[in-house]
């Protein structure tokens, strides 16, 4: 396993490699649930020889459980002389209206990783497993090729230095050293779609394919390769659609369909706008109509659509109740 993560460090380029004493090597720190993957990912990056931190997030969802989390995080990182970030979050305060808990747990996490520190790579434990749910989750929820990619194992600051290992390597590996974790019992209920997946919809698949994990892998590498071409497609065709914010509607149009998609999916990043499936298709269809039109993509902002040019305008809107 321990060489398996040492490839996979590698491969993607994932800590930046010291050359001479000058160097400063980057910060790494394992976020650390107290589970048994980031617990493996913790004890396999020091045995590498890493230099590692770790951080921890406490939910505030399953009352006592959850401090006892923490409390099992501080005595493993004090006994390993790691040194421990740690922040309590009540998430369920700040959950927003058809945002689901688990959705306001990541958001509050990734904050989190964002407040450690620019300069730091933040590790977090997914697995081989992780990612064949992701894909499961992604295609049943009809996404495009981008969520048939997978989990990246590399994102920004993100670093997945387990994302080619699967679970039962980790369970041999922490059985092997005798390192105890915390098992969550939430983990054990189908009440949540992933658990769902795992519990009941992947064993079946393993009777079909016992190497579910290694092919979903290799799906997503291949398919990852497709998606960066015809990224970098989309970005260099957007250069001839339209500068300073204004695009030309007949060049966009005139472009394969695959790519009229990207191009506006990138329109809408660089405004800061979720590019759903729902807003990219509006768009089309009103550009199709060839009339003028506005499409309230977000809160206060609108897709325009005025002859032959598309724009995106923050417009402000009193939603004050009369």
């Amino acid at each position: 396993m321990l060489t398996n993560i040492r490839n996979v460090i590698e491969k993607y380029k994932m800590i930046p490699a010291v050359i001479d004493e000058d160097d400063t090597p980057p910060r790494l720190i394992v976020a650390l649930s107290g589970g048994a993957d980031s617990v493996c990912l913790l004890y396999a990056l020091r045995e590498l020889e890493y230099k590692t931190e770790a951080c921890h997030v406490n939910h505030k969802l399953r009352g006592e459980a959850s401090d006892n989390d923490e409390k099992f995080t501080r005595t493993l990182c004090e006994k390993l002389g790691v040194k421990l970030h740690v922040r309590q979050i009540d998430v369920k305060s700040l959950q927003k209206k058809h945002q689901s808990i688990e959705e306001t747990a990541r958001e509050a996490r990734y904050a989190f990783f964002d407040a450690i520190g620019a300069e730091a790579l933040i590790a977090t434990a997914h697995t081989a497993n992780d990612n064949t749910e992701t894909v499961l989750l992604n295609l049943i929820r009809g996404t495009g090729l981008r969520g048939l990619c997978g989990i990246p194992p590399v994102r920004d600051k993100i670093i997945r230095p387990l994302i080619e290992v699967e679970r039962a390597e980790v369970e041999a590996y922490l059985k092997e050293k005798n390192v105890d974790f915390i098992t969550d019992e939430t983990n054990f209920s189908d009440e949540f779609t992933r658990n769902n997946l795992r519990l009941n919809v992947i064993p079946l698949l393993e009777k079909l394919n016992p190497s579910l994990n290694a092919g979903m892998t290799r799906m997503c590498k291949n398919l990852y390769h497709d998606w960066e071409f015809l990224h970098s497609i989309a970005v260099s065709a957007l250069e001839t659609v339209g500068t300073a914010g204004v695009y030309k509607v007949d060049v966009l149009l005139n472009q394969p369909p695959a790519i009229i998609h990207r191009i506006i999916s990138l329109i809408l990043s660089k405004n800061n706008i979720s590019p759903t499936s729902k807003s990219i298709n509006a768009i089309i269809s009103i550009l199709r109509t060839g009339e003028r039109g506005k499409i309230n993509l977000a809160k206060d902002k609108f897709a325009i659509v005025s002859g032959n040019m598309l724009y995106i305008e923050t417009i402000q809107q009193d939603y004050k109740k009369n």
